[in-house]
């Protein structure tokens, strides 16, 4: 059983993982120097028996006999095989660096803090992508290179940099299992909650889904967004989406789309979710399809979006 076990040293605390023996009679295990030895010298670097009888200069099958009372005990464990001398060879490894048992359940229960300071209207928006302050979806933003039916790479990113801090907040968004580029996603993920950056020309999944949208980019003349729940057409560059709904892959998933005409309206939908999250939020009625129009404003003229208006 895995633990963690929190030591306090002066005024700094150190966190180690731990491992939770069942039986306190594995410990009889470690009821000698050589075993103690030998866990020191496997916490220091794996080793196989033989290197650890040349190391600490004990007999082979002393240590052969340790090594088996302590894997079988559940301290100590194989983590690979090596060609060794015409030989096949076990290396070892200890499991934790630090051991215990429990003599009794009297353990107090440790509320975790997942609301990571935000408001309960934005956690329930951002539900079912993450789920008790963990990430529950991928994050697939557009390749920079030139990809894709428009032959154009994504610049969004370098605009949306609140965006990716305030996913940051989350577990998982430094994982790469669950930030995917849209030129490497495989078919079967595309099956699972996602988040979907940028627009239509510079994500090719957007573009897969597009005219499956609530609203969608349409590129027939002049760059727009047109929304189907008001039949209205935007084309300033400044207009920002964001867009909440089923998942076009898999009914029963969901997709949340974050993107804009162009850089600022990315910038414009970024401001919504980050800065302006209160206003976002309560703007949304009950719906399965979310769509918030966004219109992004330099306020103070330095050449950045730093004020949005909801249009829709």
């Amino acid at each position: 059983m895995q633990a963690t076990l929190i030591e306090n040293n002066g005024n700094v605390r150190i966190a180690y993982d731990s491992l939770i023996l069942d039986n306190p009679k594995a410990f009889s295990a470690l009821n000698s120097k050589v075993a103690l030895k030998i866990v020191k010298a496997l916490a220091e670097s794996p080793a196989s028996a033989i290197d650890l009888s040349r190391k600490l200069k004990i007999h082979e099958q002393k240590v052969y006999y340790h090594i088996r009372r302590l894997e079988k005990a559940g301290i100590i464990y194989t983590i690979s095989n090596e060609r060794r001398h015409g030989m096949i060879a076990k290396i070892y490894s200890i499991v934790s660096p630090v051991i215990a048992t429990k003599l009794c359940e009297k353990g107090v229960e440790i509320k975790e803090n997942t609301d990571f300071g935000l408001d309960k209207k934005i956690l329930e928006f951002l539900s079912p992508f993450v789920t008790d302050g963990k990430l529950n979806s991928f994050i697939i933003v557009g390749d920079t290179y030139s990809h894709g039916k428009f032959d154009k790479g994504s610049d969004e990113l370098n605009y949306m940099v609140e965006l990716l801090m305030f996913f940051g907040k989350f577990d998982g968004w430094s994982n790469e299992t669950y930030s995917k580029l849209d030129t490497k996603v495989k078919d079967n993920e595309l099956k699972n909650n996602l988040i979907l950056i940028g627009n239509n020309k510079t994500n090719s999944i957007i573009e897969k889904i597009n005219s499956k949208l609530p609203a969608y980019f349409d590129d027939t003349g002049k760059e727009a967004l047109t929304s189907k729940i008001t039949n209205t057409t935007y084309s300033d560059p400044r207009i920002g989406v964001i867009i909440k709904t089923k998942n076009p892959f898999n009914h029963d998933k969901s997709i949340l789309v974050i993107g804009g005409i162009g850089r600022r309206g990315a910038q414009s939908a970024t401001l919504a979710l980050t800065k302006y999250r209160n206003m976002f939020v309560e703007s949304i009625k009950n719906s399965d399809n979310i769509v918030k129009v966004v219109r992004g404003f330099d306020a103070d003229s330095d050449d950045i979006i730093d004020t949005i208006k909801i249009l829709e």
